[in-house]
């Protein structure tokens, strides 16, 4: 690769279509309280936070009062209900997803993941799908203060690839993104990467800041996304 010094790849509606897991979660400790998040609600206002976030916000907009112990309870219970509906239905990933990440880790490309999801969330999902876990650098929401489209965490990805590869120059403008909202776009720009906007949960006009967009991974290859860089 001439130009393609690293991917770093967000999680969820990305590698594994999750989002709907996400939020079926989220609503299983919400709905009891009457505060159930609709899809449109979801996609539209909540898709790009943290669990911290989408409940925070939640709670902020039915003026509702929550501490943090009161928190720390929805997102503990908000986890266990994802397990459960990850071990009852099961997950795949994305077509293309496995075979590019192959390709990459043949190309010695190094990969990262960058993700609002929780650690625990993750490994959920990896220990389902363990083709995914190809990653030289992992980055989930409980290592940073603040969730996309917060740019810390795409820092902190690079940084660690960094550690992981310390005779590359990986930089920052030839490190490619690959993320399906707005949020995740403006984050990974905000720490200098280019990004490509993966058409999974939204349409290309909702994903227009991205450098360019990939209406699947599917037949994606390494020297293509090379390409794209050259031409960005």
């Amino acid at each position: 690769m001439k130009n393609l010094d690293a991917v770093i790849f967000d999680f969820d509606g990305v590698l594994v279509d999750s989002e709907p897991y996400h939020q079926a979660a989220i609503n299983a400790v919400l709905t009891p309280l009457g505060l159930e998040l609709s899809q449109e609600e979801y996609e539209e206002h909540y898709l790009g936070f943290d669990d911290r976030g989408v409940f925070q916000h939640r709670y902020h907009v039915a003026h509702r009062p929550l501490d943090q112990a009161g928190l720390r309870a929805l997102i503990e219970g908000k986890a266990v209900a994802f397990a459960k509906l990850i071990e009852e239905r099961g997950i795949q990933p994305f077509p293309g997803a496995v075979e590019l990440m192959t390709a990459l880790k043949a190309a010695k490309i190094p990969l990262a993941l960058c993700t609002g999801a929780t650690h625990r969330d993750v490994t959920v999902i990896l220990n389902k799908v363990r083709a995914l876990n190809q990653f030289d650098a992992v980055v989930t929401t409980d290592e940073v203060a603040a969730s996309k489209p917060d740019p810390t965490c795409y820092r902190l990805a690079l940084e660690k690839l960094w550690q992981a590869h310390p005779q590359r120059n990986i930089r920052p403008q030839h490190a490619l993104a690959i993320e399906d909202s707005p949020w995740g776009i403006e984050a990974a720009k905000g720490a200098g990467l280019k990004v490509a906007g993966l058409e999974s949960s939204y349409t290309a006009p909702r994903l227009h800041k991205a450098d360019f967009t990939l209406p699947t991974l599917a037949g994606v290859t390494p020297a293509a996304l090379d390409e794209q860089l050259v031409e960005r």
